[in-house]
């Protein structure tokens, strides 16, 4: 167990309506340091369990990246990436970080959803 000694790790639940499940492209994977998610997609799967504070700086002061914590709930590895607003779109820098260690290929489905006793963003490779 990665996580604190009151809460176990969030696992990966198929029904969770808030699961964020991106197929990756061949620029998530080919020497790519950044994932890009789409707006809507966090704002109807992400943004409501976030930190008001948190949140309002990220998407009202312009080109200041906020820090974001990414846990790896199968090798328990957590990686810390940067996430800033482009356009319609977010960006998640540090991508590579984990490409280093994952083999991901283009086509890959990769859950992310929210685990709200230690405030991160966590992922697993589901098909």
């Amino acid at each position: 167990m990665a996580g604190n000694r009151y809460f176990e790790d969030q696992p990966y639940e198929v029904e969770n309506p808030f699961n964020i499940m991106i197929t990756l492209s061949p620029f998530d994977i080919d020497l790519s340091t950044t994932i890009m998610m789409p707006k809507t997609l966090l704002e109807a799967n992400l943004f409501r369990f976030m930190d008001i504070s948190y949140l309002v700086g990220l998407l009202q002061v312009p080109n200041k990246p906020k820090v974001i914590e990414l846990f790896d709930i199968d090798t328990k590895i957590t990686t810390f990436l940067t996430i800033r607003r482009d356009g319609d779109n977010f960006k998640f820098h540090g991508w590579n970080n984990i490409l280093e260690r994952k083999h991901y290929k283009a086509g890959d489905v990769i859950a992310f959803w929210w685990d709200l006793h230690h405030t991160r963003l966590n992922f697993k490779h589901v098909a």
